[in-house]
């Protein structure tokens, strides 16, 4: 058993943490004030203090002017370590910007941004989250810093990495002076893609469901259409928009492609995460091939489509599959 279950101080720390973000709505934009950053001594600061009231003692017992020096500039050295602590947080501007999503299994990234405050450099600031990995970082030469922190995402979903903890020992370790930050920061996770054999086409029992329709193709060119978001940039027409007429795209028609569907009734996978896992895999698969592909899984029907914007609309349903509103 740690000496912090001995005394009790990781539960002393949640309480205090929930306390914190109770006082203070959640917020994207936080400037650091004095009643938003916490300062204790570290164990070196209490070793610290330990000393000075043994040199205090001596001074006492020996009437040692040197003594009584000494330790008079050493608690002086103690009080500007407090305020220099203290200082390195103080007007810290801390901004949480977006989300980045991932597969299961991976590590979602989190974009926050850092603004010194006026004629003030910050040095040694440490960033994490509940459940991530810290940062250390110094905003001396640069005012303003962009910086991703990572949290890991063991399931799909939404994934809230909870409350962000800033804290610095800054300058002499004696203090530790942090806060924490309700951001409201969240990044989607998709189902994680698992490789399975090629689904079989036609009436067959395989996964992805063909039939022969005519189509789009790339044979006989049959003029230009306005660009839409999701179409593939293999088919934008680069020289018209190099003359200055906006984006458009090649329209050829005469071939007979694959209309895929991925369906869920018909996916052989034993689970309910086996089946999201697969479909999401030749969900990128198809994107990958630019062929068009449509999902069917229950309570959602997407028709087929291509391009990233269709990938995205099918990894969000994958991912929030049962998960409710």
């Amino acid at each position: 058993m740690s000496w912090a279950e001995v005394f009790g101080i990781g539960r002393l720390s949640r309480l205090l943490r929930n306390w914190s973000l109770r006082r203070f709505p959640r917020r994207r934009t936080v400037r650091l004030t004095q009643n938003r950053i916490y300062i204790l001594p570290t164990a070196a600061g209490v070793g610290f203090i330990f000393l000075l009231l043994m040199l205090l003692l001596l001074a006492i017992n020996y009437e040692s002017n040197l003594a009584y020096g000494l330790t008079f500039l050493l608690v002086s050295l103690f009080i500007l370590s407090i305020i220099q602590t203290y200082a390195n947080l103080a007007g810290l501007e801390v901004t949480a910007l977006r989300g980045h999503a991932c597969y299961a299994g991976e590590h979602a990234g989190f974009t926050v941004e850092l603004r010194a405050a006026k004629g003030r450099d910050h040095e040694q600031l440490v960033l994490s989250w509940e459940q991530g990995t810290p940062l250390t970082l110094d905003l001396t030469d640069q005012r303003v810093a962009q910086i991703e922190l990572a949290c890991a995402a063991p399931r799909r979903g939404w994934l809230y990495p909870g409350p962000l903890k800033l804290e610095t020992h800054f300058p002499l370790g004696l203090f530790r002076a942090w806060t924490w930050l309700d951001t409201g920061l969240r990044a989607l996770v998709y189902p994680k893609p698992l490789p399975c054999r090629a689904p079989e086409s036609g009436g067959g029992d395989g996964a992805m469901e063909s039939r022969r329709t005519r189509a789009q193709g790339f044979e006989d060119f049959n003029g230009f259409s306005r660009y839409e978001n999701g179409v593939s940039l293999h088919q934008v027409a680069w020289k018209v928009y190099a003359r200055g007429q906006g984006l458009h795209v090649k329209q050829y028609a005469g071939a007979a492609s694959d209309e895929v569907w991925l369906d869920w009734d018909r996916w052989p996978a034993v689970s309910e995460e086996e089946r999201l896992s697969g479909i999401c895999y030749w969900a990128l698969e198809l994107t990958q091939r630019e062929q068009p592909y449509g999902v069917r899984i229950p309570g959602v029907s997407l028709a087929p489509a291509s391009g990233e914007a269709h990938r995205l609309r099918v990894m969000r349903e994958l991912a929030l599959f049962g998960q409710g509103a």
